[in-house]
């Protein structure tokens, strides 16, 4: 990884997170006899979800552990159109133009070279397959990674409004890269995309384990999504085309 880079944390089974980013990819998949791939699959939470859109879905990761457990849950559910496979973070295990789309959940800014990886994700997307993806948003309010900082100054390092820094200093400490809707625009426009659509992604707060302050913050990023403030939401989702 270059830089602060880190592996991300997966999202958890039954999450809103999923089924929100399950919902916005749906509409581009090609059909029930579409072969989809999830990049960065995680320990499978978002990949699962697809299983009753499609013929068959495929997740990879580079981490054992995550394989394992996806794997292990797709079982237990008896999802046989479902399956993980390990890779190097390099070169996708999988002849050129094998899937008719691909998905990818806050994955790209993790990776060594973002622009090598969606050319690897290009690669094995068939000519006019759809990927549909998410990455962090520049102008979320909090840096959701996190900063390597040394010494470290202070214990939380999840502060607020360090997303704003400029980009190279962001990442010389970053734990992930973060993107602007320009920049994303411009890695996928020059890696042979088409964009097809852009809207924000509003905070779920999964991970807020009481009821009624999660409940309030949601009604309170409703309103934000429904205004010019949505600028502010937690992530990009994209969905681009493949120009052949």
């Amino acid at each position: 990884m270059p830089n602060n880079f880190a592996l991300g944390i997966p999202t958890e089974y039954g999450f809103e997170l999923p089924r929100k980013r399950h919902a916005l990819a749906r509409p581009y998949l090609a059909g029930p006899d579409a072969t989809l791939l999830d990049f960065g699959c995680g320990n499978g939470a978002n990949t699962v979800l697809f299983a009753p859109d499609v013929r068959q879905v495929v997740g990879v990761d580079v981490v054992p552990e995550h394989v394992e457990q996806a794997s292990k849950y797709a079982a237990e559910q008896g999802l046989g159109n479902v399956e993980y496979v390990l890779y190097d973070g390099d070169r996708l295990p999988f002849p050129d133009a094998s899937f008719d789309n691909v998905v990818s959940f806050e994955v790209l800014e993790h990776t060594a070279d973002d622009r090598h990886a969606l050319a690897e994700v290009r690669r094995v997307l068939k000519p006019g397959g759809v990927l549909a993806m998410s990455v962090p948003n520049k102008w979320y309010l909090m840096e959701t990674h996190g900063f390597d900082l040394r010494p470290r100054w202070v214990k939380w390092n999840r502060v607020p409004l360090l997303s704003w820094l400029p980009t190279p200093i962001h990442e010389r400490y970053a734990c992930a890269r973060i993107y602007t809707r320009r920049r994303i625009f411009r890695l996928l426009e020059a890696g042979g995309f088409e964009v097809l659509e852009h809207r924000y992604i509003m905070p779920p707060f999964d991970r807020v384990n009481r009821p009624l302050p999660r409940k309030v913050l949601r009604a309170v990023f409703r309103r934000i999504d429904a205004s010019p403030l949505r600028v502010i939401g937690v992530a990009h989702f994209i969905a681009a085309r493949r120009r052949t």
